[in-house]
């Protein structure tokens, strides 16, 4: 169950005033706005039954730190328990009860899956992009393209993630269109031969992408078509499916 959570209290203002503008957790707290992720895993959970759960955002928060910090599970908890700068970059107060650190591994197993890691992913890079963070001199830089290069990550994997950008753009552009989709993605993960993988994915979002393109057009369906051009600009590189 979500619920949400009260933000920083006044009384504490003084202590969190003591901290650096120039603070790296200051520096990324202007530049990303994090509050996208609660939306984004709110399917993940169970709104009005069950135990209270800690919102995404604080956990995805909590990641970041143990990340940026070298932390493990048990020290970052400690170490947000007694760090200003923590406590303040988690919207959290001194007297805030802290999760158990065994919650942070039951989060990233059952609540994020590798398109949702995607998901976060291409959205911070398009806030960094749209706030002059990552420049374009000259060179496309395209939230598909950054995310398809950023982090490892296998073809199947890849396909799976633009499979899912395409329906969202068919939903906001072209829901009659999107009826007539096979949306049932293949779970790749299901077979063993890495090879057999790449080859269903690549036959699937091939289909989907040819039934698309006949369906849509660049003036009536602009982000859609623009998706499309991107993701087969992707496909037909050589060097993708060969994972180089």
């Amino acid at each position: 169950m979500l619920k949400g959570r009260d933000n920083q209290l006044s009384i504490y203002s003084v202590l969190y005033n003591r901290i650096p503008e120039n603070h790296l957790l200051k520096r990324i707290n202007k530049a990303v706005d994090f509050s996208f992720i609660n939306k984004l895993l709110e399917k993940s959970y169970c709104k009005y039954y069950g135990r209270p759960a800690k919102e995404p955002e604080l956990m995805i928060k909590i990641l970041l730190l143990k990340q940026l910090y070298n932390l493990s599970d048990e020290k970052i908890i400690e170490e947000i328990g007694v760090n200003l700068a923590f406590m303040w970059f988690l919207g959290l107060n001194p007297d805030d009860e802290l999760p158990h650190p065994s919650l942070l591994a039951k989060f990233r197993v059952h609540r994020i899956d590798d398109a949702t890691l995607d998901d976060i992913l291409t959205e911070i890079i398009r806030q960094c992009k749209e706030k002059g963070i990552i420049k374009d001199d000259g060179v496309s830089i395209d939230c598909t393209h950054v995310s398809a290069n950023t982090i490892k990550k296998v073809p199947e994997r890849v396909m799976k993630h633009i499979s899912k950008e395409i329906f969202k753009k068919l939903e906001e552009e072209a829901p009659e269109v999107l009826e007539k989709q096979n949306t049932e993605i293949p779970n790749y993960k299901e077979i063993e031969d890495h090879k057999e993988a790449k080859r269903v994915m690549k036959n699937y979002i091939d289909g989907v992408i040819e039934n698309v393109e006949e369906q849509i057009n660049p003036e009536d369906h602009p982000k859609t078509y623009k998706l499309i051009k991107e993701a087969k600009e992707i496909l037909e590189d050589p060097k993708f499916m060969q994972q180089k």
